[in-house]
């Protein structure tokens, strides 16, 4: 008995107490890790990935237009008719704007000593010619039949230009640009939280959308360039940073992409605050769960050490019955000694089952061959008054019970079960439904009144028996005590007339 209360106890603590907090626990951690992987590692990818593929793409796209329009115009005899021939004016416009004007991108075509001969407006400064030899005109002279790119200064941060030398006759004769401004650029780069810095080979801030804290000196803070992936602290405040490298065309570059998360982080740790006040909280209701599990064990304990003290025959049988059926046998006797000889050896079977000590849950199967005996009994009592009809559900066959559950019901339906004519009518049914066994009794009598009813359904729902109904009461208390207070009895008086008594048990196989 002691290692059953311990072990009653122990699962007591483990329910209340560990399994709950476990739960929660658990539960608020896979919320955050879904929040963080969703709100900060998905967004930032996402950003990250969007915007390395526009700007590549915006890149590679018009390297090669430039070289497509370094061709065109170059395929004239005279250059200079670009300038001069109105109708060549119009068709190199018409040329050109197509391809730019609808994305707010520039262009300019220049002569040999780089003056404007068609653009989208007048010449910005950073591609005033210098004739000591300017970057990108140094290049595109030493190299004319490449296109070329070259970040330069302009409104609202570094333009992206897209450049060639134009060749006619095996002479250079002039150069296409066209300018991508930090506008276009910026608006490529989408829409969103998430700041996004792309930069060149020496770390060199090319282009800013959104937070400007990672760049300094319009250059990429060091922090951020070391790391290139995972958690940044800047100035008390936590990024999380992601890079990848993007060819733009003819260079290369990388795009950061950087979340602040310190206003995410203080809102985890407020919910986890939280939640380890809320944790705080159940511990008074889990120790006054336990201490309840504990007086309930207890309380089980005391009964189940009263109930095998006491004797079967006193738990289990009703004097009355007893007696009733010794006189019975006694009548039997003289009248008929064959059905006295099977009231006798019924009357023997059943008392030697009930006082064997086989353990004290059997296979329903057996307990019902023992019920058979005690109905047996009945039936020469009461001879052609009782009607007796059972049905029995073959899946409940192997399930185990309590031994001698079933008699104090019977006694029940006989005691009330008679009719205006004095017959029995009696059905008795088992059946598994789900993953418990239903037993219903039912009789076709006067049915009991409604106040005797009443005390009866109070007494089952009582934890003490003060009244002389002792069988129904028995059977509740030791089914209660070994599954549970979701099982037991149930009694009623349906409109149709008669008792019914339900009673519920796990179905718990062999």
């Amino acid at each position: 008995m002691q290692r059953y209360f311990q072990s009653r106890l122990q699962r007591a603590l483990a329910w209340y107490a560990i399994v709950p907090v476990l739960v929660i626990t658990l539960l608020g951690t896979a919320l955050m890790l879904a929040s963080w992987q969703r709100s900060v590692v998905q967004a930032n990818e996402e950003a990250r990935e969007a915007a390395a593929e526009a700007l590549s793409e915006a890149g590679r796209e018009f390297l090669q237009r430039t070289g497509e329009a370094a061709e065109f115009l170059g395929a004239v005899p005279d250059f200079s008719l670009w300038r001069e021939d109105r109708g060549k004016r119009a068709e190199a416009l018409a040329r050109l704007h197509h391809d730019t004007s609808r994305r707010g991108v520039a262009f300019y075509l220049l002569d040999a000593e780089g003056r404007l001969m068609l653009g989208s407006g007048p010449l910005p400064d950073c591609l005033q010619y210098a004739e000591e030899g300017w970057g990108l005109w140094d290049r595109l002279q030493r190299e004319p039949q490449l296109p070329r790119q070259e970040w330069l200064p302009g409104a609202g941060g570094q333009a992206l230009v897209c450049g060639q030398a134009v060749q006619s006759g095996g002479q250079t004769v002039g150069a296409i640009f066209f300018l991508l401004p930090a506008a276009y650029l910026q608006e490529l780069a989408g829409e969103g939280p998430t700041c996004l810095v792309l930069t060149d080979e020496l770390d060199n801030a090319r282009l800013v959308k959104g937070d400007g804290a990672p760049v300094k000196y319009r250059k990429l803070r060091k922090e951020f360039a070391e790391q290139g992936e995972g958690l940044v602290m800047l100035e008390e405040n936590l990024y999380y940073v992601t890079s990848r490298q993007v060819e733009l065309g003819s260079g290369t570059g990388r795009v950061y992409a950087i979340t602040g998360v310190s206003d995410l982080l203080l809102r985890y740790a407020f919910g986890a605050g939280a939640l380890a006040l809320a944790v705080l909280l159940m511990i008074p209701l889990l120790l006054r769960s336990i201490e309840r599990e504990s007086r309930l064990t207890a309380q089980a304990l005391d009964d189940q050490t009263a109930i095998a003290q006491l004797k079967e025959l006193e738990s289990q049988f009703n004097p009355h019955f007893l007696f009733n059926t010794l006189e019975n046998i006694k009548f039997m006797v003289r009248l008929d000694p064959g059905a006295a000889t099977e009231m006798l050896m019924a009357l023997s079977s059943l008392l030697r089952y009930s006082i064997s000590g086989g353990g004290r849950q059997v296979e329903l199967q057996e307990d019902l061959k023992y019920l058979a005996s005690y109905m047996k009994i009945q039936q020469y009592r009461f001879g052609s008054r009782l009607a007796f009809q059972q049905e029995i559900d073959s899946g409940a066959l192997s399930c185990r019970i309590p031994k001698l559950l079933f008699q104090p019901l019977l006694e029940n339906a006989i005691k009330y079960g008679e009719d205006e004519e004095g017959k029995l009518d009696i059905s008795f049914q088992i059946r598994a439904a789900g993953k418990g066994v239903e037993i219903t009794v039912r009789d076709r009598g006067r049915g009991i009144g409604a106040e005797q009813l009443a005390e009866l359904q109070a007494l089952l729902s009582s934890g003490d028996n003060n009244t002389g109904h002792k069988g129904l009461f028995n059977v509740q208390r030791r089914v209660q005590l070994l599954y549970g207070e979701k099982y037991g009895l149930k009694i009623a008086c349906p409109p149709e007339g008669g008792t019914e008594i339900k009673l519920l048990l796990p179905l718990y196989l062999t």
